[in-house]
């Protein structure tokens, strides 16, 4: 039991660190896994990080952040026990998850001496390219500002998400889909024409970000995301042939178990499967709910790996 609650004497309750908390007061907030469905990598910037320019999209499959506040100006956080046990050990609870980042990166901004525990029920795997930290650290910038009662602005939160990370302004944007630039801190929001479907699966090693950036070789001519952006707003072309991401090489030298899916994949389902983020999770396009279901039993079936659907719009 990770969450151990305990009544005291005041109607208060004890976390499983021994702070005390109002009972009452808290509340949970869904915190979505991100798609890219292109990435190509623009340059190397002098700050030392990589100029992107990349086609996300905002998932239904999601994690979940409980926020309880605290007497203390301590930020804990603790895991679920819906957590499943395979994504424990690859989950940090000390200083250098960033949900403790970012709300203590909002504390400072904000001058608070409020403190928070935070309960995290995982659900999307660490190191997937599914933006699971990013988004619960999203997550938590918005969910302290509600816990605390903070004067502070949306634009002072996507300023402290882009001090964090590179995807952390687009999950806290709240948009379903959208261009992003820079870092990925630059936000150009595209309207969808329909839902999107697309079944993912992953190996069971995740893709170490820097490692795989490392690998990346940059190219004289990038490509551009208007073709991807056409079809997400107006349904022109075929979105198989669109999607592209520059870092699909590197990783597969980094987790050949994902080269071996990327590889298996198309043949077992007769359609391409590219890679989202830096890996290491593997997709296919969906035609509908129904070809997602039939593809997800396939893959099931066929590889024995976790498989998710997820759904966009």
């Amino acid at each position: 039991m990770i969450d151990p609650m305990h009544p005291c004497s005041d109607g208060h309750v004890s976390n499983c660190d021994g702070s005390p908390v109002i009972a009452s007061k808290h509340f949970t907030l869904d915190s979505p896994a991100k798609l890219n469905i292109f990435l190509e990598v623009i340059g190397k910037r002098t700050d030392g990080f990589h100029e992107l320019e990349t086609v996300m999209l905002r998932t239904q499959w999601f994690d979940q952040l409980t926020f309880r506040p605290t007497k203390s100006s301590a930020i804990t956080i603790s895991l679920s026990d819906a957590t499943s046990a395979d994504l424990v050990s690859g989950i940090p609870l000390d200083h250098t998850n960033l949900i403790v980042k970012s709300a203590s990166a909002l504390q400072k901004a904000s001058g608070t001496s409020s403190g928070a525990h935070i309960i995290l029920n995982k659900r999307i795997p660490p190191e997937s390219g599914l933006g699971g930290g990013s988004s619960n650290a999203a997550t938590a910038l918005i969910g302290c500002r509600r816990l605390w009662d903070i004067d502070i602005s949306d634009t002072e939160l996507h300023s402290i998400a882009s001090s964090l990370g590179s995807d952390i302004n687009f999950l806290l944007s709240g948009v379903q889909a959208a261009v992003c630039r820079g870092r990925g801190e630059v936000i150009e929001p595209i309207s969808l024409h329909r839902k999107l479907y697309f079944v993912a699966t992953r190996p069971p090693a995740g893709n170490s970000t820097p490692a795989v950036f490392r690998r990346t070789q940059i190219p004289s001519a990038p490509q551009r995301s208007t073709a991807v952006t056409d079809y997400l707003m107006r349904g022109t072309g075929n979105l198989n042939a669109l999607m592209f991401n520059r870092l699909t090489d590197a990783a597969t030298q980094v987790n050949p178990d994902m080269a071996v899916l990327l590889k298996r994949i198309p043949r077992i389902i007769g359609r391409p499967a590219f890679m989202s983020g830096s890996g290491s999770t593997v997709c296919v396009v969906a035609t509908n709910l129904q070809d997602a279901w039939s593809v997800a039993d396939r893959l099931k079936k066929t590889c024995h790996l976790p498989v998710w659907i997820l759904e966009c719009g």
